[in-house]
């Protein structure tokens, strides 16, 4: 008995130091929950945003990836509703982990409309929490709190949303600076790595290209490449290849595949010379396409990133002094692989052409420059600064500070309401890029001519019982001859058909492009049902094979973990 109450004496004082800690954690989350929220009031009221048609395409593939997990597809691959109802392969090529967060918000009641919204909300609840756990937690209440406000404001994330409608590519920046704080270790966690890169690749592909690019430079300043040092990349290169591996059953067949729809439509319209931030010389050669984003953010961030490398620090550097100024190199690169500087990769390389907007870039850079430009303050860096970088910095902060606001002032004045559903699924719809290669030159002819219903009238034949469901298709048909009919479907090879169910031959009608069959005399059922291609198969063999290495790297680190914590 003396024994136990000696040990609650002991910890008595302890559990009071720890209870005060754990209020303020609280006083910090309820804080940055109504910033966030703050933040957001407005277009979460109103429904309105600056005027983007990506809206609509949005809420059209919010609606028809949800009505596809309601009808008990897990992995979502066709939009039924595009291209006049003849539907394309979209969540087939397109990231799917922010339809499923929009869809979380359509179970729990919300129209599509709010549920978006609130999915867009979610990466800032994201970026916060990182900000505040990973990089600010060990400093003041107070400093950790406005640090993390300054980032989770900062008016290029606001922008992604809120003008540019690019919520798949937010929700992947929470995940890109966990990667590229990570990378910038000296030697990384290969299982961390291959996660975060993992969670990149299904918010946003082409955000993982970019991560790739501007880390793995970043590696090659802060870890020039030697033979000594290959030890230190190895786990890198590792986890970057598990990473791929795991998203595989995604990955895989969207870059395999790209020959079944027209991939030109992402270079259509789009002049990527005239997309650099910083455009020194290509702006009087080519013009500039978005003033505001190549110059005025373009010039903060690089502002924020030189008051974050030049000034000179006492040696050594603090880990987290050294962890700022690593972030500021990613951050440099960024913006380099996004400015004129890089523009023989983008004429030399197709692949980069891809990304349409060099300037892309930028916005990564913005968000790791605003991180490390608070871990540098926090570490004592206005202590050792000069009165110029002092006013440098007072200047720069006030600058993102003043672009966040004016980005809300102008949602006030000039934001439009989001379409509703009776709009912005009326008429045809569907983006070009994920139309059918097959398609012929009369499929519009056939779509507004009643589709199925128009041929079976033409044919004299009986059709009924039609429904098309998100990845399904059954109708019956009566017929007293031999045809061929057209169903009102593209043709994608992962169809398959049954007639009376027995697998039948699936043929591509020449004129349009949909699927067609064979009927004999009589009355059929006609089902079809979307399937798994080849890739898709290997693309989940490979992720498997991925999950499993990944399991049997974190019991390892656990257990050398227990070995050392017994030691």
């Amino acid at each position: 008995m003396n024994i136990f109450s000696s040990q609650i004496r002991t910890s008595a004082p302890v559990l009071s130091a720890i209870a005060p800690e754990r209020r303020l954690r609280s006083g910090a989350v309820v804080a940055l929950c109504l910033f966030i929220g703050l933040l957001w009031l407005y277009p979460l009221a109103t429904l309105k945003l600056a005027h983007q048609n990506d809206i609509a395409v949005h809420l059209r593939w919010v609606e028809q990836f949800h009505t596809a997990l309601q009808d008990g597809v897990l992995l979502p691959r066709w939009a039924n509703a595009a291209q006049l109802g003849l539907g394309d392969p979209s969540f087939f090529y397109y990231q799917p982990l922010f339809y499923y967060i929009s869809s979380l918000f359509l179970i729990l009641g919300a129209g599509p409309e709010r549920a978006l919204l609130l999915a867009a909300v979610i990466p800032f609840l994201m970026i916060a929490g990182i900000v505040y756990w990973h990089f600010l937690r060990w400093y003041s209440m107070r400093a950790a709190v406005l640090g993390t406000m300054f980032v989770a404001g900062c008016p290029t994330l606001y922008f992604m949303s809120t003008h540019l409608a690019a919520f798949p590519w937010t929700l992947s920046i929470p995940f890109s600076i966990l990667f590229a704080a990570e990378s910038v270790r000296d030697k990384p966690r290969a299982r961390y790595i291959a996660v975060l890169l993992c969670l990149i690749c299904l918010s946003h592909l082409l955000s993982g290209l970019m991560v790739l690019l501007c880390t793995g430079l970043a590696r090659l300043v802060v870890v020039p490449l030697r033979p000594r040092t290959l030890t230190l990349h190895a786990p890198w290169l590792g986890g970057i290849v598990l990473g791929l591996a795991l998203a595989a059953f995604f990955v895989y067949p969207a870059l395999t595949q790209m020959h079944l729809i027209n991939p030109a439509g992402w270079e259509e319209n789009f002049n990527w010379r005239r997309c650099f931030a910083l455009p020194f010389v290509s702006q009087f050669l080519f013009g500039t396409y978005w003033f505001g984003v190549q110059w005025p953010f373009s010039l903060v961030c690089m502002g924020m990133i030189l008051l974050v490398l030049v000034p000179r620090s006492p040696l050594p550097l603090t880990p987290r002094q050294r962890n700022a100024k690593r972030l500021a190199i990613v951050a440099l690169c960024a913006l380099a692989l996004g400015s004129e500087l890089a523009y023989p990769l983008y004429a030399l390389l197709p692949p980069m052409q891809k990304l349409q907007f060099p300037y892309r870039f930028m916005f990564l850079a913005s968000i790791l420059v605003s991180i490390a430009l608070m871990i540098h303050l926090n570490e004592g860096a206005w202590a050792r600064w000069s009165k110029v970088a002092r006013g440098a910095a007072v200047l720069l902060i006030a600058l993102q500070c003043g672009q966040a606001a004016i980005l809300q002032l102008k949602i006030a004045r000039d934001g439009e309401r989001m379409a509703s559903h009776d709009k912005y699924f009326n008429g045809r719809f569907g983006q070009p890029e994920y139309l059918l290669a097959v398609r012929g030159p009369l499929w519009i002819d056939y779509a507004n001519a009643g589709a199925l219903a128009g041929d079976c009238a033409r044919l004299n034949i009986e059709c009924s019982d039609v429904v098309q469901r998100s990845h399904a298709f059954t109708a019956t048909i009566k017929t007293p001859r031999p045809l061929r009919l057209r169903l009102p479907v593209f043709a994608f090879p992962a169809w398959q058909a049954t007639v009376n169910d027995q697998a039948k031959t699936v043929y591509i009608d020449k004129e349009t492009g949909v699927i067609a069959l064979d009927l004999a005399p009589g009355v059929h059922k006609v089902t079809l049902q979307f399937g798994r291609l080849p890739a898709e198969i290997t693309g989940l063999w490979m992720s498997a094979g991925a999950l499993l290495i990944l399991l049997l790297l974190a019991r390892h680190a656990h257990r050398h973990a227990v070995t050392a914590n017994a030691m």
